[in-house]
């Protein structure tokens, strides 16, 4: 199995995000929902435009219209959109139809839902987060075991309150589809602020 990736999400500190830029992970999520504590606010663009282009810059949306979406991409040059709110398939194809490539966020209980195959031809990735009535993560784990029925081609990243403990456990599960990690709230100091020692950990170990 190939090194999985490792995706970053909630950074919203200058400081805190060029340590992290020093560690190199795969992609930087930034929050652009107003309701979430790791809502980047009026972040300096000019922090986001100077992140190498090895690393990739995720935007984080949720209900969000589909113009603001594409004002945000153009304004910080976002390199994906993760949508993780209540948006389709439609919404989702009239930003890719415009060249945004897709995160789609799905929030399981326990099984893959049909409707993934759905993104097939859409979504870049997708993206696997523990069912919580809220749109923000549970810090919680789901049954990780109902993605070894996962039978779609898209490739998806795994999320829900995962430690760097949980690492070796996530590689033993040789899901080919699974090609990397979302982290966030087991990483951090407060929200918003990562703790950098884990993430280099973190990135040993994928």
């Amino acid at each position: 199995m190939s090194r999985l990736k490792l995706k970053v999400c909630g950074m919203r500190d200058p400081d805190n995000l060029r340590g992290l830029i020093k560690l190199q992970p795969d992609f930087i999520g930034f929050i652009f929902y107003d309701k979430s504590p790791r809502y980047v606010n009026s972040i300096d663009k000019d922090v986001l435009l100077h992140i190498p282009s090895g690393i990739k810059k995720v935007g984080v949306f949720v209900n969000e219209s589909e113009l603001k979406v594409l004002e945000i991409v153009e304004k910080y040059k976002l390199d994906f959109v993760q949508l993780h709110g209540d948006e389709g398939l439609q919404f989702a194809q009239g930003l890719r139809s415009k060249e945004v490539k897709i995160i789609k966020v799905f929030r399981l209980r326990d099984s893959v839902p049909k409707a993934a195959q759905k993104y097939e031809d859409i979504a870049s990735y997708l993206l696997f987060d523990t069912s919580t009535s809220n749109f923000g993560g549970s810090g919680k784990h789901f049954d990780w075991n109902i993605l070894k029925d996962y039978v779609f081609s898209v490739p998806f990243l795994l999320s829900g309150g995962i430690q760097h403990s949980d690492i070796k456990k996530i590689k033993s599960m040789k899901i080919s589809q699974l090609v990397g990690i979302d982290v966030n709230s087991k990483f951090e100091i407060e929200p918003g602020l990562k703790d950098l020692e884990l993430v280099k950990i973190s990135k040993v170990l994928l």
